[in-house]
């Protein structure tokens, strides 16, 4: 049977969408293929963070169906969602579940066996990650302590589960071993990795810095600012070794604190800058993401102000902005909403200031010198994630660590000439 693959949604995603292909692979009567006319089966890998996102899988989903193919969904919708998808797919494949893929679609489809797996081990998901390329995922947990009042993705991972430590340092081994520069460590919240466990995010890097040799970085992903202030010395400690990318997301969502509390962030707004202030106090170079909820619910205008004067305040690198959709089985959802036409609005005033901000904190970088690791011909990623685009010259290959001075900066990206190769 042939076997088309579509993955959509967040870094996390992305490596169960590795894990359910290599799953595919230990089947001989499977056969993946590159394209859907090719295929008996297709897996639909899903997203449903947003409401634009959801129906896009809908869509994509009585696509597949429309070409009379058997259809497989997996990722967060048929956990989060499962009324929406039950009559248009053959088999539903849960998060925790993709390294099962293989031996559920084969149960299913040539077993014609209905039976879902029972205690699961996450760590199993590991082994389905086989290292390719220069850029890796590593998730380190599933599921997250948040209790958002709008996040589905919550309603879709569950509580916190994290990744046995020692495994997670074998496969970051492995990775360097076979060649992997920069790799991205990845949860729903990477700042309460091993909460579950008595060991924390800062224990496990320690590990991966000090027993895994080579040349190479790692990108921590996002972080709940809640969970940052118990972390945050040993943290800070880890971001002085070259193997951690001075790159820090931590999403604000909102600049109120009265819009934070009916979000249930667990946080104040001082408390957030306090975190930031320490960051950039202590870690050169630093490129600071955050992501923004427009139109919450409860957001009144002078709400909204006061989230564009706290941006102005810590000047974030990069915005991730997003306009509020409500989201099913969510208490947000069940709240009185915001007129489209002012999300709308609000939305592209913050689009204008995302921009602002992010070609100033560019413009910073201009005669400034930075090592850059080469991810295709006249590009790359600095160490702190940054991307710069610089000439091409002889000797160079992708995969080589280059000292690039910047001479010209945009709003989104940083450009130079290259210096030397420096590994």
């Amino acid at each position: 049977m042939n076997i088309y693959i579509e993955g959509y949604g967040c870094t996390l995603n992305t490596a169960d969408t590795k894990i359910i292909k290599n799953s595919l692979k230990l089947f001989k009567d499977f056969q993946i293929v590159d394209t859907v006319e090719d295929a008996d089966i297709v897996v639909i890998n899903t997203c449903v963070v947003r409401l634009e996102t959801e129906n896009r899988m809908i869509s994509r989903i009585e696509y597949f169906r429309s070409l009379n193919k058997k259809i497989v969904v997996a990722g967060c919708m048929p956990k989060a969602l499962r009324e929406k998808v039950i009559d248009k797919a053959d088999l539903l494949i849960m998060p925790r579940e993709a390294h099962l893929s293989g031996e559920m679609i084969y149960r299913h489809f040539k077993d014609k066996g209905v039976s879902r797996p029972s205690n699961v081990n996450i760590n199993e998901k590991l082994k389905y990650l086989k290292p390719e390329g220069l850029i890796m995922p590593l998730p380190i947990s599933e599921g997250c302590v948040g209790k958002c009042t709008y996040c589905i993705v919550k309603v879709a991972r569950g509580d916190l589960l994290s990744y046995d430590k020692d495994l997670l340092v074998k496969k970051a081994r492995e990775y360097v071993d076979s060649g992997v520069k920069h790799i991205l460590i990845t949860a729903q919240d990477t700042a309460c990795y091993g909460f579950d466990k008595g060991y924390t995010l800062p224990d496990l890097l320690k590990d991966i810095i000090f027993s895994v040799e080579g040349v190479y970085t790692m990108r921590i992903g996002m972080m709940h600012a809640k969970n940052v202030p118990e972390i945050i010395d040993d943290l800070l400690d880890c971001y002085r070794s070259d193997k951690i990318a001075k790159f820090l997301h931590l999403p604000l969502q909102s600049g109120d604190d009265k819009v934070l509390k009916d979000m249930k962030r667990e946080y104040t707004v001082d408390e957030f800058i306090d975190i930031v202030k320490e960051f950039k106090r202590k870690v050169k170079d630093l490129n600071f993401n955050t992501d923004i909820i427009v139109g919450f619910p409860t957001e009144s205008e002078e709400n909204f102000e006061n989230t564009l004067e706290v941006l102005k305040k810590i000047k974030p690198d990069y915005i991730h902005g997003a306009k509020y959709t409500p989201r099913r089985h969510t208490l947000a959802a069940k709240m009185k909403q915001i007129d489209t036409k002012i999300r709308k609005m609000r939305s592209k005033i913050l689009d204008k200031l995302r921009r602002e901000l992010s070609y100033e904190n560019n413009k910073k970088y201009i005669g400034k010198t930075l090592k850059v690791l080469i991810t295709e011909k006249g590009k790359g990623i600095a160490h702190n994630c940054k991307v710069v685009k610089f000439n091409w010259e002889d000797g160079l290959k992708v995969g080589n660590f280059i000292d690039v001075k910047i001479t010209d900066a945009k709003t989104f990206g940083l450009f130079g000439e290259v210096l030397r190769i420096s590994q």
